[in-house]
């Protein structure tokens, strides 16, 4: 063989293989984005705003599917079961990456197994309210107040296992303090009866409780981000101003089915996090309560890895069970 046959032989070789090193067909076709959520709310929101974006970077449509339904279960067992040649991908959150699996034991996904993490895309925070006349005015004297009167003090939340319901739980826990829960039909009707005095205290997220705060209605003690937050930069962290170390918020990231060839999570990778630090879906997520973030699929990964023990310790001792 001479030198120019053995040349096209070993280009022809590359190309067979050129598939399994770059993935120069990727995406050949629309993605689809699949939303655990129902149309209209935040997270839908979010998805979309972050789908613009990645449909300008990829050349091709990502169409939005929603299959809302227990709690995330529905859409994740689509992404689970989903061919892994990246254009399926799921809009993974705490509760489809680490709440179901803890509450429920038969959840037919596992989450660490049947994913492969893209990236994490944001953070919410919650707000700690109280009512505006509640005596305590800081994170340090509500401790203090729940400590000279344990289990006196009324919290609410969203419903048992819910997301408002366990950042309480692990607050309670990291305080040290013994308080009653109160569960409601939503967070809304438990920000009606905290209104009305019927509370004492309330987790809820920054979107939903800023208008009542900006009003006056409420009063926000703390936020459980490690730093201060853009939209509430007056409220104190809870960590720095009576419970040290306490961090809780809902997540949202991307996700591909287990297997999804690592050229193309890359590209998949660099896409997400280049939507989610563009300055449009900054400004729309700031909008929404949330921080765009954006990370390696390893940083995603070891983040999910870490996540685990602090919920299953807020859920084992809250006695969450599914609904």
């Amino acid at each position: 063989m001479n030198l120019l046959h053995r040349l096209l032989f070993t280009l022809s070789i590359c190309a067979l293989l050129a598939p399994s090193v770059w993935p120069q067909n990727f995406p050949s076709h629309p993605l689809r984005f699949v939303i655990p959520f129902a149309p209209g709310g935040p997270a839908d929101v979010s998805a979309r705003t972050l789908a613009v974006k990645l449909t300008e970077t990829l050349g091709q449509n990502i169409v939005i599917d929603n299959r809302p339904g227990g709690g995330g279960i529905v859409a994740a067992e689509i992404v689970a079961r989903a061919r892994p040649d990246g254009h399926t991908i799921l809009l993974c959150s705490t509760s489809v990456m680490v709440i179901n699996p803890i509450v429920t034991p038969d959840v037919p996904y596992d989450a660490l197994r049947d994913f492969a993490p893209v990236s994490l895309v944001s953070s919410s925070p919650y707000l700690l309210l109280t009512h505006a006349t509640f005596p305590a005015t800081s994170v340090k004297e509500l401790v203090a107040l729940a400590k000279a009167r344990p289990g006196t003090l009324n919290f609410g939340s969203a419903g048992i296992g819910s997301t408002s319901h366990l950042v309480a739980e692990i607050f309670r826990s990291m305080a040290g303090i013994a308080m009653t829960h109160v569960p409601y039909k939503g967070s809304a009707l438990a920000a009606t009866d905290l209104m009305a005095g019927q509370l004492q205290v309330l987790f809820e997220s920054v979107s939903s409780a800023l208008p009542n705060v900006n009003s006056g209605r409420l009063r926000a003690l703390g936020i459980s981000t490690l730093k201060r937050f853009a939209l509430t930069p007056q409220v104190p962290p809870i960590a720095e101003s009576g419970v040290p170390g306490y961090q809780a918020a809902t997540w949202q990231g991307v996700c591909a089915p287990a297997g999804t060839p690592k050229p193309v999570l890359a590209v998949l990778n660099r896409t997400v996090v280049d939507a989610a630090r563009a300055p449009a879906t900054v400004q729309r997520y700031a909008a929404l309560g949330a921080e765009a973030v954006g990370s390696t699929p390893e940083e995603f990964t070891a983040f999910v890895k870490a996540e685990i023990p602090r919920w299953t310790k807020a859920i084992r001792d809250s006695g969450a069970r599914p609904q």
